[in-house]
């Protein structure tokens, strides 16, 4: 078996007087593009000049970048004032559906979604990818690969969601625009709080379906997982989910190809913080393995540890799918 690739992370012409008239008609759904493009991101841009003119002598250029890092009170000794706190669990966005000039399956995808709380008001990125390094989507698989939030969306005032999602063309020119959003989850409605919430948001070119969850006197979870021993042939999606809510979100999906580990054995994970709750409140890591050259059904295997939150220190569990196992850590901090 050679190398394998490895999961980290294309007449007639007509009378001369009918020539401008026919120019003109093959103009013309390029010119509507970019009409609609420039009032798809119209409110967009209004949208991020009010928060300048709120935030930004505060908390600096409206693309700056949160600088609160995660799981800040794991190594005691805590301070007195990291406490419980309302956090939003960001499960999966998905492109449910392509309208208007966008109909065609696959789509190559960048661009960013963003959350902003109140710790910081900066962006807190969910989704992030450069033009180079895009993401395709098909008609079966149209759920996006995040790789956030950094550190947990805290419910301290309602949160902003920002979208500005692009899908590539052969050439910068020919990318066009397929959501360019903004709207917010308001976290003081209380009855919304403990499930599992669906957002539709809808433009002129596609419908992306947001799941999340509202939890209550939460506390962050940072994961971390390791290659202990045995056969590094496999590939592995990670999951993770509380047992209070019975949905997932993906922590790394290799599919086809083999998972990479660094040198010390580490796997780097698309994302790896969450929230749980912190009353006795438990998180579930899984791991779906198969091993390369078997079969698609029989050669999947898949495992779970279970963690008990706790308001500092570490939490560590094994993997053990028999050809191999992985050592979990998981870190846990109150919030501020």
């Amino acid at each position: 078996m050679g190398e394998m690739e490895t999961c980290a992370g294309h007449k007639r012409l007509p009378a001369e007087g009918h020539q401008e008239t026919v120019n003109d008609q093959s103009k013309r759904p390029r010119d509507n593009d970019d009409e609609e493009e420039r009032e798809m991101l119209a409110e967009l841009a209004e949208w991020r000049d009010n928060w300048a003119g709120t935030w930004s002598d505060y908390y600096g250029s409206v693309d700056k970048r949160t600088q609160v890092g995660p799981v800040q009170f794991t190594m005691g000794p805590v301070p007195s004032y990291p406490r419980l706190e309302s956090a939003l669990q960001i499960f999966s966005v998905k492109v449910v559906e392509l309208k208007g000039t966008m109909t065609c399956w696959p789509i190559d995808v960048y661009g960013f979604i963003a959350v902003r709380d109140s710790v910081d008001r900066n962006r807190n990125y969910i989704f992030e990818r450069a033009r180079s390094n895009y993401q395709t989507l098909t008609e079966q698989d149209t759920t996006l690969v995040l790789n956030g939030p950094s550190r947990a969306v805290q419910l301290i005032d309602p949160v902003m969601f920002e979208v500005e999602l692009r899908v590539k063309g052969t050439r910068p020119s020919e990318d066009k625009l397929l959501s360019g959003e903004f709207f917010d989850y308001n976290c003081i409605i209380r009855y919304r709080v403990g499930s599992l919430l669906e957002e539709m948001v809808s433009g002129p070119r596609s419908t992306l379906q947001f799941k999340y969850a509202h939890l209550r006197l939460a506390l962050e979870a940072q994961i971390k997982v390791w290659f202990a021993e045995g056969s590094t042939d496999f590939s592995v999606k990670f999951v993770a989910r509380t047992a209070s809510i019975d949905e997932n979100a993906t922590l790394l999906e290799c599919k086809d190809v083999a998972t990479a580990l660094s040198d010390d054995g580490s796997i780097d994970l698309s994302r790896n913080v969450l929230v749980v709750e912190g009353n006795n409140g438990v998180l579930i890591v899984g791991a779906q393995v198969k091993q390369q050259g078997d079969d698609e059904e029989a050669g999947i295997i898949y495992r779970e540890v279970s963690f008990t939150a706790a308001t500092y220190g570490e939490s560590h569990g094994t993997l053990d799918v028999g050809f191999c196992k992985m050592n979990v850590v998981v870190a846990w901090s109150l919030l501020f």
